[in-house]
C-alpha cells in the first residue's frame, strides 16, 4: 500500500531535512514532489512554508489483521449469542473455535499477498568489503603519504593514519585510518574524490610518472557502490510498478556509471541522462518493449 506523507519547512531543504530525520534516511536518497513552493512574505506577513510530499510504501497486513483483531470479539459475542438462541446445544465454547489468524485460509492468502508485493526480486546479498591491497614502500607511495598527510593536517586531522597498497603495477590504493573521517569524506563523498584527484596530479607531477590513485577511507567507496546498486534495484522496481519514469538527484559520472551498470539488461527498464555538470541526473525509465543490454559505462558519461 502506497501511504503519503507530507512534510513542511522554511524552505524546502528543511522540509527535506525534517521528513530524512523522520523517515531514518539519508536525505540526499529522498525522492519526494513539491507541492508548496514556500513564499517569504512582506515583514513576515503572508510567509508561507515549502511542502513536499513523500510516497512511501507500507505493509498493509498488520493493520487489516489489527482492525480485524478489534472486530472479533464483538463479532463472534454476537454470532454466539444469535445461536445459543436458536442452538444453544450445537455452539461449542468460544475457547474451543480457532482464532482468525490460525485459520489456513486466511494465512494462504496473507502469504500469496505478500509473495505478490515482493515480485521475483531476489534477496539483498550482505555487504562483502574488500580486502585490503598488500601494503608497498616506494617512492610512490612515500609521495603519497606525503601529499595526505599534509592534507589531513590541513583538515584537522591530525590523528589521521596513512596506509597504501597495491594490488597491479602502476596502481595504488591509500586508506586513512583516525577519528572524525566524515570531514574527509564530505557531501555524499565530494571531499574524498577531490583529495583523490588532487593526490593523483600531486604524485604524477612531482614524479614525472602516470601511476592511477585511488583514496578511501572506512570501507566508503565499497558502501557507497552498494547503496547505490540497492537504489537503483529500488527504482527500477517502482518505474515498473507505476509505469514512469524516475529521475534520481545529481550524482557524479562515476555514480551514475554504477546506476547504469547495475540496470544493464534489466528487463523494460533503461536508463539515461539527463542535464549538464554538476546537476547531470540519472532516469530510470519504464519500457514496454524489452531492449538490448546497454555498455556497462554510457559513451554519454
Amino acid at each position: 500500500m502506497i501511504k503519503e506523507l507530507f512534510f513542511e519547512g522554511k524552505t524546502i531543504d528543511d522540509a527535506v531535512v525534517k521528513a530524512a530525520a523522520q523517515l531514518g534516511q539519508d536525505k540526499d536518497f529522498l525522492e519526494y514532489e513539491v507541492v508548496t513552493m514556500p513564499v517569504k512574505g512582506l515583514f513576515g506577513l503572508g510567509a508561507v512554508n515549502a511542502k513536499i510530499k513523500i510516497e512511501k510504501e507500507v505493509p498493509d497486513e498488520p493493520e487489516a489483521a489489527t482492525a480485524e483483531a478489534e472486530q472479533a470479539p464483538a463479532e463472534d459475542a454476537f454470532v454466539e449469542k444469535i445461536a445459543k438462541r436458536d442452538h444453544p446445544e450445537s455452539v461449542p465454547p468460544r475457547a474451543e473455535r480457532p482464532e482468525r489468524s490460525e485459520r489456513p485460509e486466511r494465512r494462504e492468502r496473507s502469504s500469496r499477498g505478500r509473495r505478490d508485493r515482493r515480485g521475483d526480486r531476489a534477496p539483498k546479498a550482505p555487504l562483502v568489503l574488500p580486502d585490503p591491497a598488500p601494503e608497498i614502500e616506494d617512492e610512490v607511495s612515500a609521495a603519497l603519504i606525503e601529499f595526505l598527510k599534509g592534507t589531513t593536517d590541513a583538515m584537522g586531522l591530525s590523528d589521521a593514519e596513512i596506509r597504501v597498497g597495491s594490488r597491479e603495477a602502476d596502481s595504488y590504493e591509500a586508506t586513512v585510518s583516525g577519528s572524525k573521517m566524515g570531514v574527509l569524506i564530505g557531501r555524499r563523498g565530494e571531499s574524498l574524490d577531490a583529495v583523490q584527484y588532487l593526490a593523483g596530479l600531486f604524485v604524477n607531477r612531482k614524479l614525472d610518472k602516470k601511476v592511477k590513485v585511488t583514496v578511501d577511507t572506512e570501507n566508503y567507496r565499497a558502501k557507497r557502490v552498494a547503496a547505490l546498486e540497492d537504489l537503483a534495484e529500488k527504482t527500477a522496481d517502482k518505474a515498473a510498478r507505476y509505469r514512469k519514469n524516475i529521475t534520481l538527484e545529481p550524482m557524479s559520472p562515476y555514480e551514475r556509471r554504477v546506476i547504469h551498470a547495475k540496470l544493464t539488461g534489466r528487463a523494460n527498464i533503461t536508463t539515461f541522462s539527463v542535464g549538464s555538470e554538476p546537476r547531470r541526473k540519472v532516469v530510470v525509465s519504464y519500457t514496454e518493449e524489452a531492449v538490448e543490454a546497454a555498455p556497462a559505462e554510457p559513451t554519454e558519461e
